[in-house]
């Protein structure tokens, strides 16, 4: 990465946060000592939501979401999501009202307080290197989001880098039917021109949609066999159009 005024802020962002998040988990820390892992939890999401939102401001990047109205009630919901940087992550944590896991590289869950952030995110662990860990991990993520824990999966498997869409794949989707609950599209349109397109920190305004829910329980099995399709179509025709360029 290219260093610039922009990623010296950001590297002075990634410092202070790290400094800063040290006091701030004592009480997390205390609530969890007496039992209060619920209050405990609450209190890091509501902390890593204001972290994310606050890197968004740093980086002169404005956000906007579309479709606050079309989330459901309840918790029981599968995120579906394109995946085209890795700023998708924070700005899914900060801008989306619910607390929401994702599955995770094991790896992570070794970091000190990453674990604790993991944890209170709800996020399910897996191992890669294991092809056969993944049916376990789909099966504990279904358990998660019964439970009323969100979910949220990116079927493309990997980041775009771009504005092109990855094809979904269908595999991914055994966590949407398996849990048979609510199904929610989201588009992300131009995280990927923070980082990914230019390899330095740029401002962008991004865009957030989230598409009406899907009832996974009421469809039939024909619809849910072509589940995966209907959602890459939903998430696909959130994107913009690119600009033609003048090369």
């Amino acid at each position: 990465m290219k260093l610039n005024l922009k990623n010296s802020l950001v590297v002075l962002y990634a410092f202070v946060s790290v400094v800063l998040t040290l006091p701030m988990m004592i009480p997390a820390g205390i609530m969890m000592l007496f039992g209060y892992n619920k209050l405990a939890f609450r209190y890091l999401n509501y902390i890593g939501k204001e972290y994310a939102k606050l890197f968004f401001f740093v980086i002169h990047s404005t956000v906007t979401v579309i479709g606050l109205e079309n989330l459901p009630a309840s918790n029981n919901i599968c995120f579906v999501s394109n995946h085209q940087s890795l700023m998708d992550i924070p700005l899914i944590t900060g801008y989306i009202p619910k607390t929401v896991g994702f599955i995770a590289k094991k790896e992570l869950a070794r970091i000190p307080i990453m674990n604790i952030w993991l944890r209170a995110l709800n996020c399910v662990m897996i191992d890669r290197s294991n092809p056969r860990a993944t049916i376990k991990t789909i099966e504990r993520s279904i358990r998660h989001i019964q439970k009323g824990h969100a979910m949220v999966i990116f079927p493309e498997g990997t980041r775009s880098r771009g504005h092109e869409m990855l094809k979904f794949k269908p595999g991914a989707f055994k966590l949407v039917s398996g849990a048979d609950s609510y199904a929610v599209p989201l588009t992300i349109d131009n995280t990927y021109k923070i980082l990914e397109d230019t390899g330095t920190i740029t401002s962008t305004a991004v865009t957030l949609t989230i598409h009406k829910a899907i009832d996974v329980k009421q469809l039939s099995s024909d619809e849910k066999a072509q589940l995966h399709v209907v959602i890459e179509a939903t998430v696909k025709s959130g994107l913009t159009t690119p600009p033609v360029s003048s090369r």
